[in-house]
């Protein structure tokens, strides 16, 4: 009897466990009727389900969105029931209203339906894909709990999905080193900036559903979102005001600034600053502008080979003295 007791009750906790998934492939089939979907198993806030893919490829797919949004939820929350419908490009997601005629659909966030569909047009940009359009998603959850009408703002709700993004694609480093530099030549004078002078961060109402192509999503300003997050706590996500952000973008743009003096700001000086940078750009252009010279002089002392006479007769009897 006891044995019997504890077979019902592991059937009844598989059968509850697997209630999720079932209806995680029903919320595809119920937003793509066409499509024959297949529920991934993940150990994550959300559901997957593919289509037209292979197991193995299924399961690498599952595996970047599991991991993704774990990392999403510990630090925004906001993805709780969400469904990732994931199809190759032969299945053909009925786009409806959602693109014109003709075009392509490739990846939408529906933040109210807490649904996110990606075509796997380019295999490589599915995990960015999955890295750029969860956060909007998860913002849009956020955007409600904080009571905004309008929704999580723009363009400040994309900048952090570029955050993620870039930590995913492992981009992160370098984009902090181009923007040092090309923050510097935009304003070598960030201290001298106003609340007035900051990007309008929050100006933007909430785009939902939110459509996108993962090959040109690509920014590097997910630095500006690492920094606000270090220097105040991932709870500044939480608070999408202009005063909070322009102040942190001020904020940022002198501590790069700082970064690129090597923090001199007393002894060096932004002048100073942009002496070294012009001094190395003309540094460049002088030794172009040598190199182009060694190649002509080099040039002009090739020897000149002797003159062929035969380029001036006509014949094997002709010579070119014409007297008699």
């Amino acid at each position: 009897m006891r044995r019997f007791v504890v077979a019902i009750s592991v059937w009844l906790l598989a059968l509850g466990a697997a209630t999720p998934a079932v209806a995680d492939a029903d919320r595809c089939t119920a937003r793509f009727p066409k499509v024959e979907w297949t529920t991934v198993a993940v150990d994550a806030p959300v559901t997957v389900a593919t289509a037209g893919m292979a197991p193995a490829m299924s399961d690498r797919f599952a595996a970047d969105v599991q991991e993704i949004a774990r990392q999403i939820q510990s630090e925004i929350s906001g993805l709780d029931g969400t469904a990732v419908c994931l199809a190759t490009p032969e299945v053909g997601l009925d786009a409806g209203d959602l693109v014109a005629r003709g075009q392509r659909l490739h990846a939408v966030a529906f933040g109210a339906e807490r649904m996110f569909a990606i075509s796997a047009v380019e295999i490589r940009m599915v995990e960015d894909a999955i890295a750029f359009g969860l956060p909007h998603i998860a913002l849009h959850q956020v955007g409600k709990e904080l009571g905004l009408a309008a929704g999580y703002p723009q363009p400040l709700a994309s900048t952090i999905a570029h955050w993620y993004l870039a930590r995913v694609n492992g981009n992160a480093e370098r984009y902090h080193t181009e923007l040092v530099v090309a923050l510097f030549l935009d304003d070598p004078n960030p201290q001298e900036r106003t609340a007035a002078d900051a990007t309008r961060w929050v100006d933007g109402a909430a785009v939902d559903p939110f459509l996108f192509d993962p090959q040109f999503v690509v920014s590097p300003m997910g630095d500006f979102i690492e920094y606000a997050v270090n220097a105040r706590g991932v709870d500044v996500l939480r608070d999408p005001t202009q005063e909070t952000w322009g102040a942190l973008e001020n904020e940022w743009r002198i501590a790069m600034r700082d970064e690129l003096l090597e923090g001199r700001r007393g002894s060096w000086g932004a002048e100073w600053g942009v002496a070294i940078v012009v001094g190395v750009l003309l540094l460049a252009v002088a030794l172009a502008w040598q190199n182009h010279r060694r190649k002509k002089r080099a040039a002009a002392r090739r020897p000149t080979p002797p003159l062929d006479e035969s380029l001036f007769t006509s014949g094997p009897d002709s010579s070119l003295d014409t007297n008699p």
